[in-house]
């Protein structure tokens, strides 16, 4: 029986049906060649290459023509050479670019380079002391790679550009191998051999060949040319020697799913840096897979110093190191690192001496968990920092551009509820029925409006919290308890979470702490432990302890919102612990900082900014309301829909004294949010709370804003009595400024009354009634109805 893509000779028989179903055979489906010939009408009109006949050929009879075969391959050749001809001329035509980071980043499009143009002159190298090449342009390679001549000198020697002629004259790098000179050695270069033959991922450059060669010691690896310029020589040509920071983010996140590939496979790629990242029309490819090995591998470890990771002498390479190189590389292309006899410093700089980490401190958090020293505290994995840099990539747009962008690679679930975001208007329901009111915001309300760690869909016991999701507290109890005794769920992780969050939820605060003790050995560097050890201190009152857990987790995810909002309200919780939150506490010059950190108000951030300092970890009521200020305005900025955030950010802000940057804020809560109207009604209030920056200015402001708002809002009655109290207030302690505006016109009215004295009283006095026919107590009832005797103007009768 043949092969089903052996060509068949002869007719082809129908198909014969199948006699078990009645139906016809499965047809068959092997590849078969199409004839096409665009150039047969011209043919057949005589208009070819092969001539018209003339005299001399009627007198001398016919030339043979030629046969229809030599016409088909006549146009086939030629068709192939205008397709071969039209696919090298549009090389490099440009496009777009690549989007990247689900369309937040555009980049641009590089026009590959000429191949010759790569080669460089080593004489400057050798005289330098670099040993010269070893192979010359001309040279044969294994008898197929002519060598044109060397384009880098690296750790193994100098790599060349070649032509491999056996493969349609294609441009290939040749580049040396480690020598192996023991039996070990030798095991050890065929076994790499095999996994970097092994390799196919689209961004990381094509192994086509290994070659043994004696101008070599340890042989050539011969590699896919990649043209185009590194990032090296991208961020060079750049005006300040940088690149742009989301540019430089949305090549990182093209290199890291290579990366992780690799990882996934058991190799690392041991030497990161801008030289080995290339960029070609509108692709990113590693380079230079001389230094790939097995995880764990011994024996020399090839890596750039600068950006090789510390310990990769004592631990070999590892996924953490490679990690290291990502952090190290992007730092390189943002900020200019300092340089000790050409080599780049270890560590980063400071927010305080380098302005952009300033700006984007989540950015310089994000590279200080990359190149952490302890390898132990980096990302565990390159999906993970790719995620983290995602959200951190997220801010940044959001915070240069004003853009802002869906958070989907997070480990939360959405904010839950609000907090802080009723409580100025609750005080003035105070006048409905007579019951007093706190301002302030409660742990208990916080967290119950703070997102929730997402479960992780690997974990054995996955499946079962998914089917219990919505289950009572109290109901999901057992449940877990039972099944943490069965042996298939011995090692789930996201069962005890849960026990613990449902007895949160439960008030069950005790047996929580409790438990999150017994788990802290097996699980204190989770930052899911650390998230819930936040929230229990949160109700618990230790303020202190929940705010060092919460700069734990953003330590861990500094991309994450999450625990920005939760550090942001226990330094407000803190605040209002020391009596101060109410309180202005910042000089002009960190007040200015403080604005110009909220992202929102278009204050610029200088050099000169002064701070009380980065870290979170403060009782110091100065540093606490800078980096409320800061981390309410950061969250608001990212995503304006959580609108507790804004919310949170005003009240700091007013505390300040920034009752205008305060009421700007809560201006930009959407109109289609719900808390839309309780933002409008709250700047009515901010407006004219401040009694000593208060002004006639401000009192109209408050009034015209309460009336564009609709008259189905309950509460306007009592805001209405709000406005005419502070004007009554203002009025008194300026006597002279009710004459300037005529009775009765428009522009002496305050809502339907008078700018004066008797005119304000009036209006208080309806108002106070209105309310008094409203309230639900009897003896509130009769106190409102005092009140407007007392507040009525002086009359005759």
């Amino acid at each position: 029986m043949s092969d089903d893509n052996e060509p068949t000779t002869g007719p082809t028989p129908d198909p014969t049906p199948d006699p078990t179903t009645g139906s016809d055979p499965e047809p068959d489906q092997a590849t078969a060649a199409t004839f096409f010939d665009p150039f047969a009408d011209d043919d057949e009109d005589g208009d070819d290459d092969w001539g018209d006949w003339d005299d001399s050929t009627a007198a001398t009879g016919p030339t043979p023509g030629p046969t229809p075969e030599e016409l088909a391959e006549a146009s086939s050749e030629r068709s192939r050479q205008e397709a071969l001809s039209t696919f090298r001329r549009r090389r490099g035509t440009s496009r777009r670019g690549a989007e990247v980071a689900g369309g937040m980043v555009r980049l641009p499009f590089i026009p590959p380079t000429d191949p010759e143009d790569a080669v460089i002159d080593p004489t400057p190298a050798v005289e330098a002391g670099t040993e010269a090449p070893t192979l010359a342009p001309g040279d044969i390679v294994a008898g197929q790679y002519e060598i044109r001549g060397p384009i880098a000198h690296g750790g193994m020697g100098w790599i060349y550009l070649a032509v491999d002629h056996n493969v349609s004259d294609r441009w290939v790098v040749l580049k040396g191998m480690m020598a192996a000179s023991t039996m070990q050695d030798r095991a050890v270069a065929e076994s790499e051999r095999a996994f970097l033959a092994d390799i196919t991922h689209p961004g990381i450059v094509k192994i086509f060949n290994f070659i043994d060669d004696s101008r070599s010691a340890g042989g050539f690896i011969v590699m896919e040319y990649v043209g185009g310029p590194s990032l090296r020589h991208r961020r060079r040509r750049q005006p300040d020697n940088t690149l742009p920071v989301d540019t430089a983010v949305g090549y990182l996140l093209e290199v890291l799913p290579a990366l992780d590939y690799l990882h996934s496979r058991g190799v690392v790629y041991n030497d990161l840096k801008p030289d080995n990242i290339i960029i070609t029309e509108d692709q990113v490819k590693l380079i230079d897979l001389g230094a790939v090995s097995g995880i764990g591998a011994y024996g020399h470890i090839f890596g750039t110093k600068g950006f090789q990771a510390p310990e990769i002498a004592t631990t070999g390479p590892t996924v953490a190191s490679d990690i290291y190189t990502v952090g190290r590389t992007l730092a390189s292309l943002i900020v200019r690192l300092p340089v000790t006899d050409g080599v780049y410093d270890d560590g980063l700089p400071s927010p305080d001496e380098e302005p952009l980490f300033r700006r984007y401190l989540s950015l310089y958090r994000l590279l200080l968990r990359a190149t952490d020293p302890d390898p132990e505290n980096r990302f565990s994995s390159a999906r993970t920092m790719a995620d983290q840099l995602i959200g951190v990539l997220r801010e940044v747009l959001a915070i240069r551009d004003g853009r802002q962008f869906p958070h989907l690679d997070t480990r939360f679930t959405a904010q839950r509820s609000t907090f802080g975001t009723n409580h100025l208007l609750f005080r003035t329901d105070q006048l409905l029925d007579g019951i007093e009111r706190s301002v302030e915001i409660t742990a208990p309300e916080v967290v119950a409006a703070l997102p929730i760690p997402l479960t992780d869909p690997s974990d054995p016991g996955a499946a079962l919290l998914s089917a219990a999701s919505l289950t009572e507290p109290g109901e999901i109890l057992d449940t877990l308890e039972a099944a943490r005794r069965q042996p298939d769920m011995a090692a789930s992780r996201e069962i005890p979470l849960t026990v613990v969050r449902a007895q949160l939820d439960l008030g069950m605060t005790t047996e929580a702490e409790e438990m999150l003790r017994t788990m802290a050995e097996d699980m204190g560097r989770d930052w899911r432990h650390q998230w819930l050890s936040g929230i229990c201190a949160l109700l618990t009152g230790d303020f202190v302890g929940a705010q060092a857990n919460f700069n734990t987790v953003l330590n861990i995810l500094p991309g994450e919102p999450a625990p920005k909002l939760a550090l942001a309200a226990t330094d407000e919780l803190l605040l209002q612990s020391q009596g101060v939150n109410t309180v202005g506490l910042l000089d002009a010059d960190v007040r200015r900082s403080a604005l110009a950190l909220t992202y929102s108000q278009g204050v610029p951030l200088d050099d000169s900014v002064t701070v009380p300092g980065w870290t979170h970890l403060s009782q110091d009521p100065v540093a606490l309301r800078f980096h409320a200020i800061r981390l309410y305005g950061l969250v608001w900025a990212t995503n304006p829909t959580t609108v507790s955030s804004a919310f949170g950010m005003s009240r700091q802000l007013q505390a300040e004294g920034l009752v205008d940057a305060a009421v700007a804020v809560l201006d930009k809560v959407p109109a289609n949010s719900r808390h839309h109207e309780t933002a409008r009604l709250t700047t009515v209030l901010m407006l004219i709370s401040d009694a000593g920056n208060l002004s006639e200015s401000r009192i109209r402001r408050a009034a015209r804003r309460l009336d564009l708002l609709p008259t189905t809002e309950p509460r306007i009655p009592q805001m209405r009595i709000a406005v005419l109290s502070a004007a009554l207030d203002w009025l008194r302690s300026h006597p002279d400024a009710g004459d300037d505006a005529e009775a009765g016109s428009a522009a002496g009215l305050l809502f339907d009354v008078d700018f004066t004295e008797r005119g304000l009283r009036t209006g208080l006095e309806r108002g106070l009634r209105e309310l008094a026919h409203q309230a639900p107590f009897a003896r509130h009832r009769h106190r409102l109805v005092d009140m407007a005797n007392h507040i009525r103007p002086r009359t005759w009768f």
